[in-house]
């Protein structure tokens, strides 16, 4: 099988955008959940507790219709990601675009907020948190792997025949130290510039990127 396609991941957090959405996106969907409250919470917590069973990862996701997280998504998209993208990093992801190179979003942010993004600038693939639902709801579990670390390459490989990729040519970008992996993955990577210690980067001899 014949390996000259390029592949090109993209970190999300702090990468293609300047902040973290995890942390935002949480909190505006426990304003928004009608089932997230503290009469609810502490009712919930006790019977997992009774019942001995683990608690949700996310407790602001519990029982969200999922035709409101949608809506909560597509908004955050508009109103904070689109709004906080990093410039030198857009402008990358339109050069590979233009060479016509395959690009996947690869982080441990949500995927249901992600791919909405990704459908406005036309890319293909997201690999990223997918959440459980049970009976058009959120549990508040992920579904499947946790894309953090390691794992986001485990997913990748699940998801990709890098078989048919010149993983050698192929780019890798990432603000993150837990991001080696899939940066030594490819031969061509890069770490963005976020006020982190970029010490390791230097030392691995990966291209360093200014935010913009």
């Amino acid at each position: 099988m014949k390996n000259d396609k390029i592949l090109v991941l993209f970190d999300f957090c702090e990468t293609i955008t300047n902040f973290q959405t995890l942390e935002n996106f949480l909190p505006i969907v426990a304003h928004k959940n009608p089932y997230f409250n503290q009469d609810i919470n502490s009712t919930r917590r006790l019977k997992y507790q009774k019942l001995n069973i683990a608690y949700p990862k996310y407790e602001a996701l519990i029982d969200c219709p999922i035709e409101l997280i949608h809506e909560i998504s597509k908004e955050f998209v508009f109103e904070k990601i689109i709004k906080n993208l990093n410039r030198n990093i857009m402008d990358k992801l339109f050069w590979h675009q233009d060479l016509g190179h395959e690009i996947a979003i690869v982080s441990g942010g949500l995927s249901i907020y992600i791919e909405d993004f990704a459908k406005i600038y036309e890319i293909d693939n997201v690999i990223a948190v997918d959440l459980e639902v049970s009976s058009g709801k959120l549990t508040g579990n992920i579904d499947g792997i946790h894309t953090m670390q390691e794992r986001k390459l485990y997913k990748l490989s699940q998801m990709f025949d890098l078989k048919r990729y010149d993983l050698q040519k192929s780019y890798a970008y990432s603000d993150c130290v837990s991001d080696i992996p899939i940066l030594s993955l490819v031969g061509n990577a890069n770490v963005v510039e976020c006020g982190k210690d970029l010490e390791w980067a230097k030392i691995l001899g990966y291209e360093i990127i200014k935010k913009r």
